[in-house]
């Protein structure tokens, strides 16, 4: 309990216009003993109270002259917070998050397969503009195993594909690559029709040849599909035909993005919708 004083107005006994000179006591100057200011101090008995019919909580304090009121901290102090209303702060935070969390996952899965998609188109127009400078043939190839990818350009001086920015001259175990982001793989599930007319009977490119597009391509690499270009950037099977139904899929296990080369080789990245439906980036 404790005691909250505040000046009496005077007037609430004597009427308007007359003032009261609240006083107290102040330290003396001189042997610190306590005297009163020279102001005179207008005195309520307590009869006043009496016939204002202030309750005796509020009474007059004689020895400062204030009215002071009896006040229960709890109900003026800071309060905590209670632990009802911890638990419902929770409650609300634990269901935002409900909402929230799925929606951010199929929005991370989305930007990720199309972010793969982008980077697969980008490979491809990479080696068109690398076939044209070099007069020769270039291709990206895609490791179906390890869902990487990387451009090779064909080495006439030392008749091997060598890795676009490598050092070695034919491409190695140790040639960087581009990986894909966590989640996503090459595949198209149970889809049955490609994004174009072209690609209406839905598969990988041709698997990877040891050798150039032409007479003699070579062995073929198990597990891994290449997209080639000839000097002039335009898309060729292993004899050397120019076609138009090379098309790269990727999944990431609810969503599926394609990548079709046209017969002019320009590429377009599409997303599936459904059934036999896609739709352009």
């Amino acid at each position: 309990m404790s005691r909250n004083c505040n000046s009496l107005r005077i007037q609430d006994f004597y009427g308007p216009g007359v003032k009261l000179i609240r006083t107290s006591f102040l330290p003396s100057q001189q042997g610190g003993k306590s005297r009163r200011p020279s102001a005179s101090r207008t005195g309520v008995s307590e009869r006043d109270y009496q016939n204002a019919g202030v309750p005796v909580a509020e009474r007059h304090d004689s020895s400062v002259g204030t009215v002071c009121h009896s006040m229960d901290d709890s109900k003026f102090g800071e309060h905590g917070t209670s632990m009802v209303e911890l638990m419902l702060v929770v409650i609300v935070l634990l269901v935002l998050m409900a909402i929230a969390i799925p929606s951010i996952n199929t929005m991370k899965k989305y930007y990720r397969i199309s972010g793969d998609a982008r980077d697969i188109s980008a490979a491809l127009n990479l080696a068109r503009m690398r076939a044209a400078a070099d007069f020769t043939h270039t291709r990206v190839y895609m490791n179906l195993g390890t869902n990487t990818f990387h451009v090779e350009v064909w080495n006439k001086g030392s008749s091997c594909w060598q890795t676009d920015g490598d050092s070695n001259s034919c491409t190695r175990s140790s040639s960087p690559v581009i990986p894909f982001s966590t989640g996503d793989t090459f595949g198209y599930g149970s889809i049955t029709a490609g994004p174009t007319t072209a690609t209406s009977s839905i598969s990988q490119p041709s698997a990877c040849t040891a050798g150039v597009a032409g007479a003699s391509p070579g062995s073929t690499t198990t597990n891994t599909a290449c997209i080639e270009f000839n000097s002039r950037g335009y898309p060729v099977n292993s004899s050397n035909s120019i076609i138009a139904s090379d098309a790269a899929y990727i999944t990431n296990g609810t969503g599926y993005a394609a990548i079709a080369v046209s017969i002019s080789g320009q590429p377009a990245t599409y997303r599936y919708v459904g059934g036999t439906t896609w739709a352009q980036f």
